[in-house]
Parts: structure tokens; C-alpha cells; sequence
């Protein structure tokens, strides 16, 4: 009886399906599997240039007509397919920005704030402002803080009897390094804070609008430097942000 069973099932599995449609919906009788399209492993890369290098080559003869560029955040860019018959992309380069690590949001020591302000934002807006001011602050066992919210008033002994007043600054405006080298780095309003143990801290306020600009003004360089002064139906490349 097993052995009739089993026959029967055996029998069962090598017919093709049934498929009917009803009231608009199709069923089959029998489990089917998808045998998807193949899709395209994505070359890894760290700036426009290479983007831009590998669409002007075109070495995988790609047609414009059938790529989208998509700006997916301030670091990111893919170059992506059309869909296919099952509704999916390839993904040909994935972009990725290198940029440096940012100790934002929090306070860190005088020596380290002052070696990432230098090393990691761009020399501009009020960079050097805000070095001045941390640069000719001193403390000692008597550190006096003026706070009403906006600014901050530091005082500290320099020797024995000078004390000097430093006014920290607020809101100040700055550039760190945090989107593709290609493009102007975006600036952004920063609140600059000093704690009563003289550390430092700039903590963001602007609500992240820096990456909005950061994502228009690397879809801006792509149109420049891809589609030149086409405009409307004569682009050539599709770029969305």
C-alpha cells in the first residue's frame, strides 16, 4: 500500500502543473520556483572620479537609457540597472565617500578637539575662531564658567595673578570633512561648548539639513561633468537625489 502510495505521489511530481485563473487571480496545483534572472556583482569605489571614469569607458557597454545614477546619501552613490522581468536591479558600482572619523555630540579633551578641528574640517567660515579661542584657554584648579545658554565666559590664571576672559562663540559655522573630496564640503551650524572640566565638545544644530546640500551638490557635479549642458529629454545620464 505504501509502495502504491509513493508510486502514485512519484507520478504526481513529474506532471507539468496545472495553472488556471480565477475571478483574476492564477493558481497552480504544484509548488513552482522562480529561476531568476542573474544580476551584476557591484565594483566598489570611494569617489566620483572612478564613477564618472567607469561610465565614460564604458567598458561593460552599458546604454545610458538603462541606468539610473541614485545619490542614496551624503556618502553614497549607486549606479544601478532598469528593471528587469522580475522586478529587480543590478547594481553596477557602489561609491562609498572615505572620510574621516568625527568626535561630534560629545566633549573630549582640549589637545584632541584642537587636532580634529585642524585635521578633519575645512580651514574656513569660523574654524579659525573657534581655535583662537580654545587655544588661549587655560585652567586650573580654579576654573570659572559665565554661562547664559548662547555663550560661555571661561576664566582661568595664567601664573599666579593674571586671569584672562576667553568668549566662546555660538553658534559657530563649520565644515567638516563628511562627503566625497570631489565636492565642496557642506557647512553646518555647530554649538560649541566647554565643560567645567575644560573639555570641549561641538554639537551639531542644524538638524542634518548639511546632508541635503551635500547630496545636491554631488548630483550637481555628476550632471556637470556627465551631461554637460544637456537639459530635459537630451541628458544623457539619469541622476536622482
Amino acid at each position: 500500500m505504501d509502495l502504491t502510495r509513493e508510486f502514485i505521489e512519484k507520478i504526481e511530481e513529474m506532471t507539468e502543473p496545472c495553472i488556471d485563473e480565477v475571478d483574476g487571480h492564477t493558481y497552480s496545483d504544484k509548488k513552482l520556483n522562480l529561476v531568476a534572472e542573474p544580476v551584476a556583482a557591484p565594483i566598489e569605489a570611494t569617489t566620483l572620479t572612478s564613477l564618472i571614469d567607469y561610465l565614460q569607458d564604458n567598458r561593460d557597454a552599458l546604454d545610458p537609457r538603462e541606468i539610473i545614477i541614485q545619490v542614496r546619501a551624503h556618502d553614497s552613490v549607486w549606479i544601478r540597472s532598469n528593471l528587469n522581468k522580475d522586478m529587480e536591479r543590478s547594481l553596477y558600482v557602489s561609491a562609498l565617500a572615505s572620510t574621516p572619523s568625527l568626535n561630534l555630540n560629545d566633549f573630549m579633551n582640549r589637545e584632541a578637539f584642537n587636532i580634529m578641528l585642524q585635521a578633519n574640517f575645512v580651514n574656513d567660515h569660523d574654524c579659525t575662531k573657534v581655535l583662537g579661542a580654545i587655544g588661549k584657554m587655560r585652567l586650573d584648579n580654579s576654573v570659572k564658567l559665565e554661562d547664559d545658554g548662547v555663550t560661555q565666559k571661561v576664566s582661568s590664571s595664567a601664573g599666579v595673578v593674571l586671569v584672562k576672559e576667553e568668549t566662546i562663540p555660538n553658534p559657530v559655522l563649520l565644515a567638516p570633512y563628511r562627503t566625497f573630496a570631489e565636492v565642496e564640503q557642506p557647512a553646518s551650524s555647530f554649538v560649541l561648548r566647554v565643560n567645567n572640566h575644560g573639555e570641549v565638545g561641538l554639537f551639531e544644530a542644524d538638524g542634518g539639513a548639511w546632508k541635503s546640500k551635500a547630496m545636491q551638490s554631488i548630483k550637481d557635479y555628476l550632471d556637470s561633468h556627465l551631461n554637460g549642458e544637456k537639459t530635459g529629454e537630451e541628458k544623457r545620464y539619469s541622476i536622482i537625489a
